[in-house]
This record gives structure tokens, C-alpha cells and sequence, in this order.
């Protein structure tokens, strides 16, 4: 008989008779609820759940979260968590913040900053610009032309 490992410590499956190790010291098992909907009291006895997936078809877990924006003020959004993937942040390319609205706009502000920054270092003449009082405001003057163009043709 193939041995099974379960997601946690890697151990054998009960199946197979074997001892189950505890996970090691230099690992950190992460337990919380992540479902705002569930009732106080005794929980929910399921036992025809056998691997992860069907933890999360069974369970849908969700979270409802409230973001801080730029401003200052709260952006609700409810995180869905449908496989193991979709906790991963990852700087920033991790499945939780493609799975939410707001963090994707942030990130994409965050890039298109990182983008126009890199764009000006590597331009010589737009440094060169930018070193000069007159010349920031004739290109700060230009560039706010352009912004009520694009915003016009909308």
C-alpha cells in the first residue's frame, strides 16, 4: 500500500499504521478563522472531507475586511479563499492580492510609479530637466495639459 502524507506535517496517513511526527520547530502552522458567518458553540462534524479541496468546496471560506485607501478612508472588500494559493501575498504577485479589487489597484498604482521612476532615471534629458526650476514647471504645466485632454476625452 503507497503511503499518504497530510498537508500539515507531511506524516504518514493513518492508513498506513504509522507514527505521525509533529511538525518541525522551524515551521509555523498558521490556524485562525477565516469566515465571519460562523455560530458560536459546537462546531461542525464532517467526515466526508478527505483532502483540502474539499475542505474549501465544503467550508467556502471568506473574510470580510475593511482596507485603509489614500485617503484615509475604509474600503470594504470580502476576501473568497477557494485553495491553499489564494493566502499567498508574495510581494505582491501572490493569488491574494489578484483575488481582491483593491490590493490589485494598489499594486498597480505601486508599479506604474515604479515604471515612470525608472523611465526618468535612465532619461537623460528628462533629468536634466527636472534639475531646473523652470524647466520642472514648464514640464509639470505640459503634463497637466495632457491629464485634462485624456480626462476630457473620456
Amino acid at each position: 500500500m503507497a503511503m499518504k502524507e497530510n498537508f500539515i506535517s507531511m506524516a504518514p496517513d493513518e492508513e498506513s499504521s504509522a507514527k505521525v511526527n509533529p511538525i518541525d520547530n522551524n515551521k509555523t502552522l498558521m490556524i485562525d478563522q477565516y469566515t465571519s458567518n460562523v455560530e458560536p458553540g459546537d462546531p461542525e462534524f464532517v467526515d466526508d472531507i478527505q483532502t483540502i479541496n474539499d475542505a474549501f468546496s465544503h467550508f467556502k471560506p471568506s473574510v470580510e475586511v475593511d482596507f485603509v485607501d489614500e485617503e484615509g478612508g475604509t474600503v470594504n472588500e470580502v476576501l473568497h479563499f477557494n485553495e491553499l494559493r489564494d493566502f499567498e501575498a508574495q510581494g505582491g504577485k501572490g493569488r491574494l492580492v489578484e483575488n481582491s479589487a483593491f490590493l490589485s489597484g494598489v499594486k498597480r498604482k505601486i508599479d506604474t510609479s515604479s515604471k515612470i521612476r525608472k523611465s526618468i532615471e535612465q532619461n537623460r534629458k528628462l533629468r536634466e530637466i527636472l534639475k531646473d526650476n523652470t524647466g520642472r514647471e514648464e514640464l509639470k504645466a505640459m503634463l497637466k495639459a495632457m491629464l485634462a485632454e485624456l480626462e476630457d476625452n473620456k
